[in-house]
């Protein structure tokens, strides 16, 4: 029997868990009141990935000794490991009966809290857990995370360290070293710790892409495009944020920092990712705003789905005028008194900004929005403003929706559209006779060209160039006016609030 069970361990430690099975199997069907065997047969199971197997036994174990402190340990852990906390926190709170030094059962409360985002008793139980093992590296580097979750970045930082004086190659605690002293605004510091946790695992994508952001805040520009260069490869085209992320960088070092740097990596985006949306967009935004005619729908469905939540807040801190602009335009060209209301479409509505301008007048369920970005969708739709909104290419919705519409309005739209002629075309035919368009259009300052794609990934258009489209597509200007609409770097926007008319061709000249 000792002799089974010495091979048994040896297997075990090994790694050969199903060898090792078989014979703790054999052992507890000879000795079934045997406790151990029960949890060695757990043990053997729950190191081949059959938690639920695993937890059988342990169950076995505890009808055996209710209070066995290891059985009530491993459900502890296996049921956090699954997800089922409230179980996970019930078998820990039963060996902290049994036994209050338990350092893993105050790890696993600790970690169900954390797991809760309750960092506060989180902590609570990691500093027993400290307290009882001074020495834990496990009980250090939670602290130190807890604590940089709940912003006390000194401590989290003194933790870190000293997660690092016992386990000087853990990534984990560079990482969080390096963040705390970042969120201090230590950046040179934090660099260091950055830095290491990139030497310890270059395949540590959280490590680059750190150190590119802290030579950011020092405008360390050749260092911190480097780095976000590594970052990107790494990521691949298939990463939407990251492309993302990474065009807005390339964005803030050629309007603020080197062009030529920032051209110099867009080159290498577009070479590397030829069939990533993003990449073409941004990057030819920033090396030849000819080369595309419009933004593509992927492209402009990944930028706004990124920064839905914050989309409010971002245009307020801009100072954001457009729908206010075409407001205050389409009270002159249309009837507003309490008896006249409009059925309204709202294209490219977003998050609702014009829609809550606009709304007094539209009829009753006659405000409608479309956009392509469903988390714009869902911000909009949270403030109860549209009696519809719909997920879809503008275009192609005007296209098949076969409704007709008093006003249109488009705040900010065509900035994603350089080619304004097929847009306008479908508006001409979803407008009723006398019907009301009222947009704005960003100001091409640059050059000559009709529209322009500038190194931000915008278009902006010429005003004679909008009204050729207009008139081309069946539709009359009936006011033009260059406005402010939003501030960039600090920089006020320049565009029109333009007005156009759909005529109704059915109605006599006066004699």
């Amino acid at each position: 029997m000792e002799n089974l069970e010495q091979q048994a361990s040896v297997l075990f430690a090994k790694k050969e868990y199903e060898k090792a099975l078989e014979i703790y199997t054999l052992l507890f069907q000879g000795n079934p009141k045997n406790e151990n065997y029960a949890i060695f047969c757990g043990n053997c199971h729950d190191s081949l990935g059959n938690k639920e197997k695993a937890a059988e036994f342990y169950e076995n174990a505890l009808k055996i000794n209710k209070k066995s402190e290891t059985a009530l340990l491993n459900m502890s852990t296996i049921n956090y490991e699954i997800g089922n906390y409230d179980e996970a926190e019930d078998y820990a709170q039963q060996v902290l009966k049994i036994n209050p030094k338990n350092v893993a059962a105050w790890q696993n409360l600790g970690n169900i809290s954390f797991c809760r985002a309750d960092y506060e008793h989180a902590l609570s139980y990691y500093q027993e857990m400290y307290q009882n093992n001074p020495n834990s590296y496990i009980a250090m580097v939670n602290l130190a995370n807890t604590y940089f979750s709940l912003g006390k970045y000194v401590l989290a930082l003194d933790f870190a360290k000293k997660s690092l004086v016992k386990i000087p190659s853990s990534v984990v605690a560079n990482m969080i070293a390096g963040n705390s002293l970042s969120e201090m605004g230590k950046y040179a510091k934090a660099i260091t710790y950055f830095g290491a946790a990139y030497e310890l695992d270059e395949n540590n994508i959280d490590a680059v892409n750190a150190l590119s952001d802290a030579y950011r805040y020092l405008s360390e520009w050749e260092s911190c495009m480097g780095c976000a260069w590594k970052y990107i490869k790494k990521c691949g085209d298939e990463s939407s944020t990251a492309n993302l992320n990474f065009g807005y960088l390339l964005y803030e070092c050629y309007s603020e920092h080197d062009a030529e740097l920032a051209k110099k990596y867009a080159e290498k985006w577009l070479k590397r990712f030829p069939e990533n949306k993003i990449a073409q967009h941004m990057g030819n935004a920033i090396v030849n705003g000819k080369a595309l005619q419009n933004s593509d729908e992927e492209y402009i469905k990944v930028t706004f789905d990124s920064f839905a939540k914050d989309f409010d807040s971002t245009l307020a801190g801009l100072e954001y005028q457009a729908p206010d602009l075409i407001c205050e335009e389409l009270k002159k060209h249309i009837k507003t008194s309490i008896f006249t209301k409009y059925h309204i479409l709202d294209l490219g509505c977003g998050t609702g900004l014009c829609g809550e301008k606009i709304k007094k007048f539209a009829s009753f369920r006659g405000l409608i929005g479309v956009d392509l970005s469903e988390k714009m969708l869902e911000q909009a739709e949270a403030k109860e403003i549209y009696s519809q909104l719909v997920c879809d290419d503008l275009c192609h919705y005007l296209e098949t929706s076969g409704y007709l519409f008093d006003v249109m309005v488009a705040s900010d739209v065509w900035t994603y559209f350089g080619d304004l002629t097929k847009a306008f075309v479908r508006v001409s035919k979803s407008l009723t006779p006398d019907g009301v368009f009222v947009f704005t259009v960003s100001e091409n300052f640059v050059n000559n060209d009709d529209f322009y794609m500038v190194p931000s990934g915008r278009f902006v258009h010429t005003a004679n160039y909008v009204e050729r489209v207009l008139k081309s597509s069946g539709l009359k200007m009936l006011g033009c006016e260059r406005k402010i609409l939003r501030n960039e770097a600090e920089q006020p926007v320049y565009g029109y609030v333009i007005a156009a008319k759909k005529p109704n061709l059915s109605q006599k000249p006066v004699a």
